[in-house]
């Protein structure tokens, strides 16, 4: 499953002290969720925060993934599932086939 993660900054602010460690180890994660392909891809956001694209085999999965991030704490997170675009046309264009007779 894919799904859409947004990260916006939350009210728990990075520590100063341990602002430098805390950043290195969470682009360190993301590289490596990169490489291994459970990210897809990963972008930064002005002002903070960041989203990507993310594989998982489940919800549950998806939550592992993100507890497992070292910067979870500070971020207010979104997360959507994706469909693939054509099936989900294409189920869409059968229920309105359907409904209008």
């Amino acid at each position: 499953m894919k799904f859409l993660v947004i990260a916006l900054p939350g009210t728990n602010p990075l520590p100063r002290e341990q602002a430098v460690n805390l950043l290195t180890a969470g682009l360190s994660w993301i590289k490596t969720k990169i490489e291994d392909g459970t990210v897809e891809c990963h972008y930064s956001l002005f002002g903070g925060g960041g989203m990507g694209i993310v594989n998982a085999a489940s919800h549950e999965a998806m939550l592992e993934i993100l507890l497992a991030y070292p910067l979870y704490p500070f971020f207010t997170w979104e997360v959507k599932p994706l469909l693939d675009y054509e099936a989900a046309y294409k189920q869409y264009a059968s229920f309105y086939q359907q409904i209008s007779g």
